[in-house]
């Protein structure tokens, strides 16, 4: 199964000048950074505008879900609602699925797999900003199962992905909690060396001066 069998991926709205967030703004502007690594959108954070530029194109609907083509990390998010007409920058791709035949969630975890991620490091073209062209999104490989099996293996994605995240905590937690011994087994060095007359143990040996210095 192909990706353009069961979703159709049109270009975001194009922005000839830099987006700012403009006061009583109309619309939300979906940009790249606006992707999170879990999956979601952070609508609340986008910015907003009074107009759009023509033509009137990248409207986003609720289950479209966004991918970042362009660098190395190829996010994609899933939109759901906001409070007001949202849209895709260009040059975000927005995959509408056919309901009938896919779970946006599914179709979400898919392009968030690692093994996804390989094939389109291998399609992208350019070598100071790769870029997966749009015939490479569209001619992605995959297997579809039936509704039940992708409700189950998106759960299993997310389980997945919740231990990937638990596990860097945890890895941080352990980094700090070093660190935080390292000095802490500084500070008594020191105390014991003050209380005892001694000094502490230089860092650096000096220069030791030969037989002709003064």
């Amino acid at each position: 199964m192909q990706l353009a069998d069961v979703a159709d991926i049109m270009p975001g709205l194009p922005f000839r000048s830099r987006i700012e967030n403009e006061t009583q703004g109309a619309f939300v502007v979906i940009q790249p950074r606006d992707l999170k690594d879990d999956g979601q959108i952070d609508v609340d954070s986008a910015a907003k505008v009074r107009r759009l530029p023509p033509p009137q194109r990248g409207f986003l609907e609720s289950g479209d879900v966004v991918m970042q083509p362009r660098g190395t990390r190829f996010s994609v998010g899933q939109f759901e609602t906001a409070d007001l007409p949202a849209v895709a920058a260009a040059p975000l791709f927005i995959l509408r699925p056919d309901r009938a035949r896919i779970v946006p969630e599914f179709m979400l975890a898919v392009l968030m797999a690692p093994a996804t991620h390989v094939i389109l490091r291998q399609s992208a073209v350019g070598t100071y900003v790769p870029q997966i062209p749009r015939q490479a999104i569209e001619s992605l490989t995959f297997e579809l199962p039936d509704f039940p099996s992708q409700m189950r293996l998106v759960e299993l994605a997310r389980l997945a992905r919740r231990e990937v995240e638990l596990m860097d905590r945890l890895r941080d937690t352990r980094g700090r909690l070093f660190n935080l011994a390292v000095r802490e087994a500084a500070k008594k060095t020191r105390r014991r060396a003050n209380a005892s007359g001694l000094e502490p143990v230089p860092t650096s040996a000096p220069t030791p001066r030969g037989p002709l210095s003064n």
